[in-house]
Formats: C-alpha cells, structure tokens, sequence
C-alpha cells in the first residue's frame, strides 16, 4: 500500500482530482457563488448532469435507431418476399397463357381432322444434346395413351415421331433426322416422295424429298403434305414449302428441299396423335 501512494499511479489521480477541483472553483468565481450550500452542490454536479444527459440522449437515440433498423429490416424482407410471390404469379401467368395459346392452336387440328384422337398438350423439356437432327423430350408418355411410333405435331405442321416412352415422358425423332422416313407429296400436283433427313440441311432446320425423277414438277413455293399411305403418319397433314431443287450425288435421281412449317429447332410445345384413319395400314408410300 505504502509504494502505492509512493507510485506514478496515485500522483497522476491526485493530478486529476486537483484539477477537477480547479475547474470547478474557476466556474464557482464567474459565476459570482460562494463555495458552499446547495449552489456549491449544484455547480460541481451540473457537468456531471451534462455529460449524463447527453450520454443519456445518446443511448435513447441509439436504441431508437437500432429498433428502427430491426423495424425496416424487417419490413424489408416482407417486401422482398412479396415481390417474389409476384415475380412466381407472373411466371405461373406467363405459363398459363402460353398454354391456353397452344391449346387454341390445338382445338385447330381437332375441326380439321375429326378422325384425330390426341394427347393433351406437351411441353418439350429438353433438345437431346449434340444432336445434329433435333430430338427432344417431352413431359407425357404411356400414361396419357401414347405409343412409340405416334406421329408428333403442331397445329401448323409435321414435327416428327416418337421413338422411346416410359410413363411419363417420350423421345421425340424429328423429320430431320435420315433415321425418320415420311411419305409426302406435293399438294394438288400428286407428284410424290419420301421426306428423309440430311446432315447437310438439319443446321438449318431444313430437310428433303428424295428419289425424285428428272420429270419431276415440284417448284420452289409448293405445299408439302403427308400421304398417309404408309400407315404410319395421317394422310394430307401439312409439313413445308419447297426450297429448292437439286441432283442427288448419285446423278441418278433428284432431292427437293424442304422447309417445315414449324421450326423443328424452337418448340415449347407439341401433340402427339394417337389414333387416326388408316393407321397401321401399310400400302407403300
């Protein structure tokens, strides 16, 4: 104890305190008081009373500023949860018009082929990577009554076939492909062939008609539809125009190309026919 009042320590407090006394004495004489009484009392607490009430008015700020900041933050994630729920009810939105859309064009095929049994409306989920020729999956299979073999459309034209199906999804052949056959002809002309892909044309969604003789009469612009004699696909079903025309490598027969009605590298959406006139009934193309 003795070293502590012999210490730096007690002398640097002693400093302190002597000064503390010193200020306040110099405000005692200005202020014209006696040292003594409640005056006295009051002068030497008045800084004290300062210093808390502004300490005091600084923790009622803080506080109020941190209750403020919990209030906004709180209502913020309100907020930010309601506009996703919007941004949800606006792709749900979105959805359901694209397919009430598809489901107008679809009504389409029905009045113009009453013979058509179809599946409900299917959505393609995902093109089959590095596939040159364009198969895609779609999100209905046997469930909703299709076979491997159905014919796949849309209501503006011929899209392809399916060729692998479990319950609940399908794979689609598109008519790009040179593994998918098509017996077509030319509308109102008769001039016939067989629709069958090509390496070459499938880039640019195109496809041909092959086997085609010199005498040929198809033209640029001309209507390609289906035959439907093949069993496989319904007859007189649309599926392009005429591109162009040209002789095989062979130089033995002729190719028209082909450019479908649909765009076979951007659907969202197709139908499959499950039953129609003629189907199964093989007489050639």
């Amino acid at each position: 104890m003795r070293d502590f009042f012999r210490g730096i320590k007690f002398r640097l407090i002693l400093c302190i305190i002597a000064m503390a006394i010193g200020i306040m004495l110099y405000s005692l004489s200005q202020s014209g008081y006696s040292v003594g009484g409640s005056k006295l009392v009051n002068t030497i607490a008045r800084p004290f009373r300062y210093i808390s009430g502004s300490i005091s008015e600084s923790v009622v700020a803080g506080a109020s500023h941190i209750l403020s900041s919990k209030k906004y933050y709180k209502e913020n994630l309100e907020l930010k949860d309601e506009i996703s729920q919007l941004r949800n009810d606006l792709v749900d939105y979105e959805n359901t018009k694209a397919e009430l859309e598809e489901l107008k064009k679809f009504i389409g095929i029905k009045e113009n082929h009453a013979d058509f049994e179809l599946s409900p409306p299917c959505r393609v989920l995902s093109y089959t990577a590095n596939d040159p020729f364009c198969s895609f999956m779609i999100d209905k299979g046997s469930e909703a009554g299709i076979s491997v073999g159905d014919p796949v459309v849309t209501a503006d034209g011929l899209v392809g076939a399916v060729t692998e199906i479990s319950e609940k999804y399908c794979t689609v052949r598109t008519i790009l492909s040179p593994e998918l056959s098509v017996g077509v002809k030319v509308q109102k002309k008769g001039d016939s062939g067989i629709l069958e892909g090509d390496i070459k044309f499938a880039a640019d969604g195109l496809t041909q008609i092959i086997y085609l003789t010199k005498d040929s009469s198809l033209k640029p612009g001309d209507t390609v539809i289906t035959t439907g004699s093949s069993g496989l696909f319904p007859a007189d079903y649309l599926v392009g125009t005429i591109k162009e025309t040209g002789k095989a490598q062979s130089g033995i027969s002729y190719y028209a190309v082909v450019e479908p009605f649909v765009d076979i590298r951007k659907l969202s959406g197709v139908m499959v026919i499950t039953s129609f006139e003629g189907k199964g009934e093989t007489d050639g193309y």
